[in-house]
């Protein structure tokens, strides 16, 4: 469908073309909307998320969500007098475009969190499904913050230019919850892959190298947490247990809520993260913040997160069209010498996360731009 736009509407009147789908669900939505009676308090700011801080039907709150249970601590949300309309285009609300175009129209102005975009390696064909919204939704911002300078030039390669006011926001972690604990024991290394496995390639590659690091006779353990969410997952991981060998080495970590999350990072001494292009996960910073050194590509966000002491980051191709991550054999050599200098790399990256991703300093950035849209 992306190519087919391409050839019909120039980048700047794409977005035009989401806001002209309309179903009898979205107008009863817009109707319902009227019948609120927003009337947006003039000076501190009050937001609304759009519903995107609450939890999933499971009761668990992942993804783009999470970032926004730091706000809500500190601006509590409103639905009849809130100022400010606060989305992340990770975790848009059902209607988020009616709902901008309603707030905006009662006078609250609309702040855009922009992560990833999608591109055709990432999505195929589904790139302009994804995107279109998406690009229609950050030109309604009145201002923009891009979780990291990859999601920012990619929000302007494939959504287009705009010049509404923005800063980068790397996504933060309360360091306070996400603490250290006693060190493990490093007799035997143990591994951590955790968060939302969208793509095989993300596990996969990671069972790959835990049979190298058997071959090798190095003991190591890995703990494979969060959801499977590709076709045929658990069969697939299955099958590849049983063809290397490490049914006996891979513990799995079902889907986990927040408060339970420091525990899992704290039994393991280095996080595997091989996503490739990833705008700006949270899962590396969460690590960090426990003591987790992490291995995982220099490719998207992540040159921006973990420092060449808080881990290390392995080379992959460059490409738009194609998923690329590193060898099982260059990810083993990463582990064994991060284990090396363990406690360096665990202090480093404790460091690391405290000095830029403080929950503190992210909540503080966005109270001094809230306080320019919303003057007290």
């Amino acid at each position: 469908m992306h190519r087919l736009l391409d050839a019909i509407f120039p980048l700047q009147l794409r977005a035009q073309f989401w806001r002209l789908l309309s179903t009898p669900a979205r107008r009863r939505f817009q109707r319902h909307l009227e019948t609120i009676g927003l009337k947006p308090r003039r000076f501190c700011p009050v937001l609304n998320y759009g519903d995107a801080e609450q939890p999933d039907s499971a009761g668990l709150i992942h993804g783009g969500r999470v970032k926004l249970l730091h706000l809500a601590e500190e601006f509590s949300p409103s639905v009849a007098d809130f100022n400010l309309l606060y989305l992340v285009s990770s975790a848009p609300p059902k209607y988020a475009l009616e709902l901008v175009e309603w707030a905006k129209k009662c006078g609250a102005k609309f702040v855009w969190n922009q992560n990833g975009v999608a591109y055709p390696a990432w999505f195929g064909a589904r790139v302009e499904e994804i995107n279109g919204p998406m690009q229609a939704l950050r030109a309604q911002a009145d201002f923009i913050f891009y979780q990291s300078d990859f999601c920012r030039d990619c929000a302007e390669r494939f959504l287009g230019e705009v010049r509404t006011p923005h800063e980068i926001a790397y996504n933060c972690v309360d360091t306070a919850h996400f603490n250290l604990a006693e060190p493990c024991d490093t007799d035997v290394c143990q591994l951590l892959a955790a968060g939302s496995h969208h793509e095989s390639y993300r596990v996969i590659s990671v069972l790959e190298m835990v049979a190298e690091l058997k071959r090798r006779h190095f003991p190591v353990v890995l703990h494979l947490a969060g959801r499977f969410l590709w076709e045929g997952a658990e069969k697939e991981v299955a099958a590849k247990l049983r063809e290397r060998g490490i049914a006996g080495m891979v513990h799995r970590i079902p889907p986990y809520r927040q408060e339970d999350a420091p525990g899992i990072y704290q039994q393991a001494h280095i996080l595997l993260h091989p996503k490739y292009k990833d705008p700006c996960p949270t899962v590396p910073i969460e690590a960090m913040a426990c003591g987790v050194p992490v291995i995982g590509s220099a490719s998207g966000g992540m040159p921006e997160l973990v420092s060449p002491d808080a881990g290390i980051l392995l080379p992959v191709p460059e490409s738009w069209e194609q998923n690329h991550w590193p060898s099982a054999a260059a990810t083993a050599d990463a582990v064994q010498y991060i284990m090396q200098r363990w406690p360096h790399y665990r202090s480093a990256a404790r460091a690391r996360a405290e000095s830029c991703f403080s929950k503190e300093q992210w909540v503080a950035q966005h109270r001094r731009v809230f306080g320019t849209l919303v003057p007290a």
